[in-house]
């Protein structure tokens, strides 16, 4: 019985029936294995954004309410409370997309400099990229 390296642990039991009638001059091997299944997860992406600008930039603030109030409004008043909660829900998250800056990535480590935060932003951009 061949089995590759990956599941040799995975293999409980073989057996071979060599009395076996089968009209041929192969013996017939039964085995037993036992696999464990992962479950394929998606890394949760939680996007930051930068909520102290709100505060300090009158003009981010506006831009944000007004475009807050336009994704409500289009989005048109529903007669179900849940469907409500995902209009209004969905408003704010496409507002702060568009008009609230993200979370720039800060330092963990005194050596790290601007230039290698960017360079790890780069190389996080290409790895899906198989050209760069």
């Amino acid at each position: 019985m061949m089995i590759s390296k990956k599941y040799r642990n995975a293999l409980l039991l073989a057996k071979t029936y060599p009395s076996e009638d089968c009209y041929s001059d192969h013996v017939p091997v039964v085995g037993k294995f036992k696999l464990k299944l992962k479950k394929n997860t998606k890394p949760f992406t939680n996007i930051k954004f930068d909520l102290a600008i709100l505060k300090t930039n009158q003009t981010i603030r506006e831009k944000y309410q007004i475009s807050v109030q336009n994704k409500f409004e289009t989005l048109g008043g529903a007669e179900e409370v849940e469907q409500q909660w995902e209009n209004f829900k969905s408003a704010i998250m496409e507002a702060a997309t568009e008009v609230i800056p993200k979370v720039k990535r800060k330092a963990k480590q005194k050596w790290m400099t601007e230039e290698i935060l960017n360079l790890m932003e780069e190389r996080r951009c290409a790895k899906g990229n198989k050209e760069k």
